[in-house]
């Protein structure tokens, strides 16, 4: 009896391996878009900015560079009856201790705001708590009744956190306002060390303030 000589059939084979590869070649063109849009997403969620609305009172915190002073500066300017209320940290700028509050209310002044339009908080802060507490006892004993807080945009959702925690029951109105122009952005932080390391530090703190730490 003659038997018909089969060959097998690597066609389904193929087929599937073709889709496999196919597989693995679209999850590797989509990984990094999804680990980019995760991070960045993370740098979202870190700023935070309110849309403006008249306040008193600028209050600047503490830890900021030239480009804080210049915001809060502009938005002086932009509503000039208003003070700029500057925190003390208690941080020092040389060996005979002069007060980096100090260097910062003569760079305001040099940047065109008078004197008599700045304010230093006298009792030392040690921490963003610290500073948001101090304000609010400083703008109640004062009887201002609105401000807005400038820092760095990747300080806002947690400054954001401690001061709606501070100022409840508080008949004071606070605003969170991040610095325009800043190098930190959702965008583009991931691609630098600076960028990580004040995004990490800055989603360990909120961590720590969500679970209790420093409060």
């Amino acid at each position: 009896m003659n038997q018909t000589a089969q060959t097998p059939d690597n066609s389904r084979g193929c087929g599937g391996c073709f889709l496999r590869g196919m597989g693995v070649l679209g999850f590797l063109f989509l990984l990094p878009i999804g680990i980019y849009a995760l991070l960045y997403a993370i740098g979202a969620l870190l700023i935070t900015s309110d849309a403006m609305k008249d306040a008193d009172m600028i209050v600047l915190l503490g830890g900021g560079d030239r480009q804080r002073w210049q915001e809060a500066v502009r938005l002086y300017k932009d509503q000039p009856s208003r003070i700029i209320l500057i925190t003390e940290t208690g941080d020092t700028i040389n060996e005979i201790g002069t007060r980096y509050s100090l260097l910062v209310r003569n760079n305001l002044s040099a940047m065109g705001v008078p004197m008599d339009n700045i304010r230093i908080i006298p009792e030392v802060s040690r921490s963003t708590v610290e500073e948001a507490k101090s304000v609010r006892d400083y703008m109640e004993y004062w009887g201002h009744t609105s401000c807005i807080v400038v820092t760095d945009p990747y300080h806002t959702f947690r400054t954001r956190l401690i001061f709606h925690d501070t100022f409840q029951g508080s008949p004071v109105k606070v605003q969170i306002h991040a610095v325009r122009g800043h190098w930190y952005k959702a965008t583009t932080w991931m691609f630098s060390r600076e960028g990580w390391e004040v995004t990490l530090l800055e989603l360990a703190k909120v961590l720590g303030y969500v679970f209790g730490a420093g409060r």
